[in-house]
């Protein structure tokens, strides 16, 4: 009799796309703030974090929101801005002019992600076009996962 028809296979791990699922050596990116709002014609930093050396990541939900009286939802008196090394990420073109809030930093809204890479600068900012200021906040905050950059397949996605 042979052992081989006794002993079970080595089972392999399944490897799911990264894009769409955190890996085995995964780190969690949850990052929240508020900002006082700026002068009319200013812009305000919310977030700002650094993609660590050797790590790149997905962001699979965001939010931004305005706490305070004096701004019509979508008028366009403030705009909101996602932003890597002060860019749009690349597949994230349409987070570069927000003109409403996306959920709130309690309950941000789900998308289908984009990515972040190592070393890049990531930021969330408001831009006061025309509300008064009187002590109004802005929020912000991005969640998603970090993982090694040589977990990746040399042809993924950008």
């Amino acid at each position: 009799m042979s052992t081989d028809i006794l002993t079970p296979p080595a089972v392999q791990p399944i490897s799911l796309p990264l894009w769409l699922f955190p890996p085995d050596r995964w780190e969690n990116v949850d990052v929240s703030n508020y900002a006082l709002m700026p002068a009319i014609g200013a812009a305000a930093t919310i977030i700002s974090f650094q993609v660590p050396n050797g790590r790149n990541g997905i962001i699979k939900k965001i939010a931004n929101n305005f706490v305070g009286g004096g701004w019509v939802e979508g008028s366009g008196a403030l705009t909101w801005e996602i932003l890597a090394d002060g860019a749009p990420p690349p597949g994230a073109n349409s987070y570069n002019n927000i003109l409403t809030s996306l959920g709130s930093p309690a309950n941000p809204v789900e998308i289908a992600g984009f990515r972040i890479f190592e070393n890049q600068i990531i930021t969330v900012i408001v831009n006061n076009v025309a509300v008064v200021v009187a002590g109004q906040l802005s929020g912000a905050r991005l969640i998603g996962y970090l993982y090694p950059r040589d977990m990746e397949d040399v042809n993924i996605w950008i």
